[in-house]
């Protein structure tokens, strides 16, 4: 008798290791997967040949793209503000960079962890704190999350994504394989670039070529023009394409006429951009903003690759997104700070494999930022006692002809020292309306079923005159509904 229990007793424990090891949650674990500047467009799944994105397209294949998504403010933190909380900057109390989260507003993170679930946040936060890791971050917790610890917290130097997203990826990979998979997780990958080509209009970190004749600028912190290209008249032609809505329209409203002077630090790329950059320049800093996209995308790649290889990757949701777009060359216009659609408009990919058919491109709705929370308490079975401004996905992913929103709004609030300056956009399915509080020709419409550039403002045209009225009530109905405190006259 004693033999056979000595040989039954290793099989048990070893039985009780796997089922351990298989134990997937009834709630499913949630993976938040976003970059700090990606235009929609961005991705070679979006069918831009520009670039290569192989781990962003594998996600989008995992479950459905949303390719009408927008972000809430082309701004880091009032977005992220929107990301983590289902509410829009107005009402989260960020509206600005270095703004903090209005107090009664609670997070994913508290919501979560109310349910059970470990909430961890990796990366970088903005809210106020770019990174609260760090040793002379005046604010060092935030609330709802535990901080995945990911790089020496005494290193000066934070300011790069080349730096930071490397050693992000190896904490989050050593979490998803160590996890024991018995309480459900929340975990936010917040990487940094393509966030960097801020720095390609302001020449820090970016030298000249000695052949001044050509004068493109590449970058020094390990991302530069490809080899084949150099600095060789000859190759020019392996430079992207300046796109088709390259040109500026002499006629925009002041409001962003004058937003392409500021010479404030909030928007300082804009500027020199603008008034710097030649056509060479603006291709110098398309490729750069490609090749720093591609960067980031192998980084997801090995996050992914993680998650793949655990017994819970089935009952994972993954989100992906990013916190705002990049102007990208488009009416030469460089970083955020714009309510043109390549600001403005984000990259939405929700999958979850034991619920969410793959292969799945959803056009036909209008998606925000403000839906993601709502999303996730959906899938997790939450009903939160606190309101939300956004909708939960999952009936138009199970449904893509259910009944959805009308119309999106997005804020803008460009320039923090005249905290009076602001801007609102409504996209309805056909039209895109932008209207603006200060200056002359303070609206703009565009028809995207035509004109997807957004290159013919049809706001003052009288055959369009009940088109804008129609674009008016319903931001007059959002402020109502929403308390936004946007003023305006028409």
């Amino acid at each position: 008798m004693k033999i056979l229990l000595s040989l039954l007793v290793p099989l048990f424990l070893i039985g009780c290791d796997q089922a351990k090891q298989l134990q997937i949650p009834d709630r499913p674990n949630i993976l938040l997967i976003f970059t700090d500047q990606q235009h929609i467009d961005m991705m070679s799944a979006m069918g831009n040949n520009l670039l290569h994105t192989p781990n962003m397209d594998r996600l989008a294949k995992r479950g459905v793209m949303f390719k009408n998504s927008y972000c809430t403010s082309p701004v880091c933190g009032p977005a992220r503000s929107s990301i983590i909380s289902g509410r829009m900057p107005h009402e989260t109390g960020v509206e600005w960079n270095g703004d903090s989260m209005n107090s009664e507003i609670k997070n994913i993170g508290e919501i979560l962890r109310e349910h059970g679930y470990k909430t961890v946040w990796g990366g970088k936060w903005h809210l106020p704190e770019s990174y609260p890791q760090r040793a002379k971050a005046k604010n060092k917790d935030v609330n709802g999350f535990d901080l995945l610890p990911f790089r020496d917290p005494n290193i000066e130097n934070w300011m790069l994504g080349s730096e930071t997203d490397p050693p992000l990826t190896k904490a989050a990979v050593n979490f998803i394989k160590n996890y024991d998979a018995v309480t459900p997780f929340f975990l936010a990958v917040s990487y940094h670039n393509p966030h960097d080509i801020c720095f390609y209009p302001r020449k820090e970190g970016w030298v000249t070529p000695e052949d001044s004749l050509l004068n493109i600028r590449y970058y020094n912190f390990d991302y530069k023009l490809p080899d084949e290209v150099g600095t060789h008249p000859s190759n020019i032609d392996h430079l992207p394409p300046l796109p088709d809505n390259y040109e500026v329209d002499e006629h925009e409203p002041e409001f962003i006429q004058t937003k392409r002077h500021h010479h404030n630090e909030y928007g300082l790329e804009t500027k020199l951009a603008f008034q710097e950059f030649g056509d060479l320049e603006w291709q110098g800093y398309l490729n750069a903003y490609h090749r720093l996209t591609e960067d980031v995308d192998k980084e997801i790649g090995q996050v992914l690759d993680a998650l793949e290889a655990q017994p819970f990757n089935d009952s994972t949701i993954i989100i992906f997104t990013s916190d705002h777009g990049d102007g990208a060359a488009a009416h030469q216009w460089a970083a955020k700070l714009s309510l043109y659609k390549e600001s403005a408009m984000v990259p939405m990919l929700v999958s979850y494999p034991a619920k969410i058919a793959p292969d799945q491109i959803n056009d036909n709705h209008l998606v925000s930022q403000i839906d993601i929370v709502p999303t996730l308490c959906d899938y997790a079975g939450i009903t939160p006692s606190v309101p939300f401004t956004g909708n939960s996905l999952r009936s138009i992913i199970e449904d893509s002809d259910a009944t959805w929103r009308e119309y999106i709004v997005v804020e803008l609030a460009d320039f923090k020292p005249d905290r009076s300056r602001k801007g609102r956009m409504v996209r309805t399915a056909e039209y895109k309306f932008n209207i603006f509080n200060q200056g002359q020709r303070n609206m703009q419409l565009f028809n995207l079923h035509t004109d997807s550039g957004e290159n013919e403002n049809l706001a003052f045209h009288p055959d369009y005159t009940l088109i804008v009225d129609r674009q008016m009530q319903h931001l007059k109905e959002w402020i109502a509904h929403t308390n936004d405190n946007f003023n305006f006259s028409n």
